[in-house]
């Protein structure tokens, strides 16, 4: 479902920075801000790459703590 929602969204999200000159500078601004960070992590080397990986492991395990909170709440309701 999410995957889903994605796609809507990123189709939308396509189709209106085709439509508008705003939404489109905008589009190429975060597409530009992606490719400043991959080359700041490929030159940046191991050390920026390891806090990377140490950020999204935190960002998944406090994910997997949420979703096990609600579940087991939903459990007691």
């Amino acid at each position: 479902m999410e995957e889903l929602l994605a796609g809507l969204f990123g189709g939308a999200v396509v189709y209106v920075a085709g439509r508008s000159d705003f939404f489109r500078n905008a589009l190429k601004g975060v597409i530009k801000m992606g490719y400043s960070v991959t080359g700041a992590v490929a030159s940046g080397g191991g050390e920026t790459l390891e806090s990377i990986k140490d950020i999204i492991a935190e960002s998944k395990s406090e994910y997997d703590a949420e979703q096990a909170a609600k579940a087991e709440a939903m459990v007691k309701a």
